[in-house]
């Protein structure tokens, strides 16, 4: 765990956000282009994500997380961690959506080209979160070899203080101040990480055999809500909202039927790629 990189203001959350969002230009331009879509489309869009992505998953952050002894200015300090993907995503997907149809561009054949591209870029976004020590996973046992302990950080009284995990199993399982690190826990940050750089590939992979413009898209909603719901069952850093499911797990579900129904959808009434010479 490395909540900051070289200097005490530079957060490692926010160095990795900035290369998942390049990484998510880099790669979804690339495809563009293949497209037949400017590469500066996807450049605008990008921009657009990230302007509208990080307000809308730190307003959820805000709705959903926040400390009721914290003050509103929380809201604003991003770079410290906090963000909740799919307040990003439905804001950064509505955003794109209205800059798409006033520039008159393909929707759908540019989501295909995006999707794999928002997968690469929320896996470095998880690598992130690993860093900071946030979005952490269940208690488990000593043996488990993927198991991790996050460090205990202290003021200078030498009260704990964070990290987050370690602050949690003092509160929840008596762990002592002076422990000097969590218990173990499930990297559940690397598990997400690597799930979504696989869905990434398994996108690219399977762009030369779709047949309607928006399957890529909706396949790859599926493959994440697929890999959320998983993920979740082992992250233990939230409480449950709704029908005793957690917020990942409610918004995994609605992102799970949303790509079906665009699956279907895009099957039934979608233009066919063949024909368009895609």
């Amino acid at each position: 765990m490395h909540p900051t990189l070289f200097l005490p203001f530079i957060h490692s959350y926010g160095v990795m956000l900035a290369v998942g969002f390049y990484a998510a230009w880099w790669l979804g331009a690339r495809r563009a282009k293949a497209e037949g879509v400017h590469p500066d489309v996807m450049g605008n869009l990008v921009l657009l994500s990230i302007l509208a992505g990080v307000v809308g998953a730190r307003i959820l952050w805000f709705a959903l997380y926040r400390d009721p002894k914290d003050s509103w200015w929380v809201l604003i300090e991003v770079w410290k961690g906090g963000l909740v993907f799919y307040g990003g995503l439905i804001a950064g997907v509505a955003a794109d959506y209205v800059y798409l149809r006033a520039t008159r561009q393909d929707v759908w054949r540019i989501a295909d080209a995006a999707a794999p591209a928002i997968a690469l870029g929320q896996g470095f976004g998880r690598l992130g979160c690993f860093l900071n020590g946030c979005c952490f996973g269940g208690v488990c046992s000593t043996s488990f070899p993927l198991q991790v302990r996050f460090p205990a950080i202290l003021n200078e009284d030498g009260a704990p203080v964070g990290s987050a995990p370690f602050l949690e199993h003092v509160r929840q399982y008596g762990l002592a101040d002076n422990a000097g690190a969590s218990l173990p826990v499930h990297p559940t940050q690397l598990y997400e990480a690597a799930s979504l750089l696989m869905i990434a590939a398994l996108i690219v992979v399977a762009t030369p055999y779709k047949r309607r413009h928006g399957e890529l898209f909706g396949l790859a909603c599926v493959l994440n809500a697929a890999s959320r719901l998983g993920v979740e069952f082992v992250r233990r850093d939230t409480e449950p909202v709704l029908l005793g499911l957690n917020p990942g797990q409610v918004g995994a579900l609605a992102i799970l039927g949303v790509g079906i129904g665009i699956i279907l959808w895009r099957r039934l009434r979608g233009e066919s790629a063949a024909s368009s010479g895609a």
